[in-house]
């Protein structure tokens, strides 16, 4: 090995210009992996010890070193989808079927950035039955991971095709099999704003999310103000309202909830036709604004803003309410665009005030109906979403990379072991929250495997103490962690919009996250 190096190195003179030469464009260009999807080939442990063994030859002195990961190089339209094709047939395709699989859908993307939206249908097809023939699909963890990206992928393709609702059929396809995984969730297509339309689907899918994370109500309550499920969305925000009210300070005083969730909640109930409720809501927001000022820690400037905007469209609704559509149209027209409240109440606002206007108030927002209003928003939706097709990014995220099983499986320990977690952090007896709430975190886990780790831990904990479930509500920050509180249904700290059954959540991710026992024995099984 020594001799053949040294030999070598004597030749270097001779041939290392061509060669760099070839050498530097290959690189620059990289191999038709990055030129297909940004990603390397899936080079073996055995490959690469080759690799090192023929650096020191003479016919190895100038392989190119393996590639790393560079989304850069990735081609675009048509010539991505050459690209792809050149590793995916002949006698030299790539034949893992994990690796298959996300080169034919991108593949698919890149189809669909040439607008041949055809061949793009063509090839989530094949993924699909090669992952059937593969078996991939019958991995549970492939179906939580790589698998997600099918629906996504086919998705996109019929929203270009102008059939929205068959896109949000197919995205939202997979929302109940994984109705206690945030992650997959959170990766679902929705396109409701490309049309005015509701399904039980799309509904179940914003539901499922907020429930998951408390956060996220919003979203849900403004989709279920947009198709005039105005009770329902006000019995999500007094949730969340709940849901932030719970607890002490560490001067024992209770905790205020935001003013702009309280505000929301104003409207909300306004919209629902509960006018006392409204008003008391939209006081309780105004005097927690006044009570925080009059601290010296008044909440932030754009969340004050926005609470009063929307307090001042629930004023425009109170007005109509009352009789006088002239003031509320004065007040509702002095706005250009209301950016703040939902769009579902901004059109109730519109519906109530548009059509005995004068031309003379058919202004700002009451320039054209609400149906109106429906289609701009669509088309300008579409606009934003078709303007990123040509950003060789946006479309790329669809295709969700592959967990394996040994991911999930390395939490087994900690997850089960509810006696003496490893999971809730230990706090300060200075740091004690309310009895019943525990931090969740780890560190080192990737978010998917996280978040169901914790998830199912929460789960068995409550179990273990005695109660039928608990609320999740993730920390998106620099670290992976959440804020669980156990409970039983009815109890003051379980909303309901946001209570989680323990029995529910474990019988959906103990498959996913199997305890210690049941664990070896499928390993024992597998070997």
């Amino acid at each position: 090995m020594f001799a053949a190096a040294a030999m070598a190195a004597m030749l270097v003179p001779a041939v290392a210009p061509a060669a760099e030469t070839q050498v530097d464009a290959k690189k620059e260009e990289g191999s038709l992996y990055l030129q297909c999807d940004g990603n390397p080939n899936n080079m073996t442990a055995g490959e690469s010890a080759a690799r090192l063994l023929g650096a020191v030859t003479l016919l190895g002195l100038f392989a190119p070193p393996p590639e790393s990961a560079d989304a850069s190089k990735r081609k675009f339209g048509a010539a991505g989808a050459a690209a792809c094709s050149g590793i995916l047939e002949g006698e030299k395709a790539e034949g893992n079927p994990r690796r298959r699989i996300p080169l034919i859908l991108a593949r698919a993307v890149h189809q669909i950035e040439a607008k041949d939206y055809a061949a793009a249908g063509a090839d989530v097809a094949k993924a699909r039955a090669e992952a059937d023939a593969a078996q991939l699909t019958a991995d549970p963890y492939f179906n939580r991971s790589m698998g997600l990206s099918f629906d996504q992928v086919e998705a996109a393709i019929l929203v270009r095709q102008d059939r929205v609702p068959d896109a949000m059929r197919v995205a939202l396809a997979a929302t109940d099999e994984h109705r206690f995984s945030l992650l997959p969730l959170i990766s679902m297509q929705d396109y409701a704003k490309l049309a005015p339309l509701g399904s039980d689907a799309d509904i179940a899918h914003v539901q499922a999310v907020a429930r998951l994370a408390p956060g996220m109500t919003d979203l849900a309550a403004d989709r279920l103000e947009e198709i005039g499920r105005y009770g329902e969305a006000a019995r999500m925000r007094a949730d969340l309202v709940r849901f932030q009210s719970i607890g002490k300070t560490k001067e024992g005083e209770p905790h205020r909830p935001s003013t702009l969730a309280v505000a929301q909640l104003a409207l909300s109930e306004a919209l629902a036709g509960d006018w006392d409720a409204a008003a008391a809501a939209a006081k309780r927001a105004r005097s927690i604004d006044d009570a925080r000022v009059g601290e010296g820690k008044p909440e932030a400037m754009d969340v004050r803003l926005q609470t009063t905007e929307v307090l001042d469209l629930y004023e425009v609704l109170l007005l109509a309410k009352d009789g006088k559509p002239e003031a509320a149209r004065r007040q509702f027209t002095a706005r250009s665009r209301w950016l703040a409240p939902s769009f579902g109440a901004v059109m109730a606002a519109n519906r109530l005030l548009y059509a005995d206007a004068p031309a003379a108030d058919r202004v700002a927002q009451l320039a054209q109906p609400a149906d109106a209003m429906w289609a701009e928003r669509a088309t300008a939706a579409r606009a934003e979403l078709t303007a990123k097709d040509s950003d060789n990014k946006t479309l790329f995220q669809l295709i969700e990379p592959y967990v394996a099983a040994a991911a999930f499986e390395a939490q087994s320990k900690s997850v089960w072991r509810t006696d003496k977690s490893k999971i809730f952090i230990k706090l300060k007896s200075d740091d004690a929250l309310e009895p019943e709430t525990k931090i969740a975190f780890l560190y080192g886990v990737q978010p998917d495997v996280a978040y169901d780790s914790m998830m199912l831990h929460a789960a068995l904990d409550a179990k273990a103490r005695g109660k039928q479930g608990f609320t999740f509500a993730p920390l998106f920050d620099k670290y992976l962690a959440a804020v669980v509180r156990a409970g039983s249904p009815g109890d003051e700290i379980m909303p309901a919009s946001l209570y989680l059954d323990a029995d529910a959540v474990i019988a959906a991710l103990s498959p996913a996250i199997p305890d210690p026992v049941t664990l070896k024995a499928r390993r024992a099984v597998a070997k």
